[in-house]
């Protein structure tokens, strides 16, 4: 009984000190949605895509992690939940293109961006046109075409003018049309990295629009 009592003594503290460390690293965060690599943007939503076109979705999840408190400084805590909505969104829209439950995992996506960043903008809005590019890409519409959705979230997050930030919409709308006219088994290790080369040229030419460097 002693040793299961030192036991229990022992996992609480580690609780308590893992729980004080979590708040606190959430109290200090300074998240900066400009803040992002490009490069290491390319690289990461590149790997991001890889994981969910082969299913692995844990791995999706602490990617997606990556973005949130790598590139953009969103705390653990919120890195985390981040991550789950987003897989979850994921993996029902694979599923099921019209699932009901992923504009609700969206909405609280955007949500906690609104939260943390502090940048105001329609959450219910920014949720259903991210929705909208997804549906649209799955029913074939044109690139260039479902690239103005794209532009259009991406100018409510930022509060940008949408002409400044279609290029680069446009530059992921094009990568995505790569893989998609490589899907059925046949991408190889050389096409994602092309795709993650392209992807970087994307966040690189966002990174200009929103920040002018």
């Amino acid at each position: 009984m002693r040793i299961i009592r030192r036991v229990l003594g022992v996992t609480t503290i580690l609780a308590v000190v893992l729980a004080t460390f979590v708040w606190f690293q959430d109290a200090v965060s300074k998240p900066d949605m400009t803040g992002f690599n490009p490069q290491e943007m390319g690289q990461l939503e590149s790997a991001m895509w890889r994981s969910y076109y082969e299913g692995h979705w844990p791995q999706l999840a602490w990617q997606t992690k990556e973005v949130a408190c790598g590139q953009y400084g969103v705390s653990w805590w919120n890195g985390a939940r981040l991550s789950l909505h987003a897989a979850r969104s994921a993996l029902f829209f694979r599923r099921y293109t019209e699932d009901p439950r992923c504009l609700p995992e969206l909405e609280q996506y955007y949500a906690i961006i609104w939260n943390e960043t502090g940048r105001k903008f329609d959450i219910r809005t920014a949720a259903a046109l991210e929705l909208q590019w997804w549906k649209e890409r799955r029913r074939h519409v044109a690139p260039q075409d479902y690239a103005r959705n794209i532009a259009q979230v991406t100018a409510l997050v930022y509060r940008v003018p949408e002409e400044t930030v279609l290029p680069a919409a446009r530059m992921r709308a094009e990568a995505m049309a790569y893989r998609d006219a490589r899907r059925d088994g046949k991408m190889t290790d050389a096409d994602w990295q092309e795709i993650a080369r392209q992807l970087m040229l994307a966040y690189a030419s966002l990174k200009e629009a929103v920040t002018g460097i």
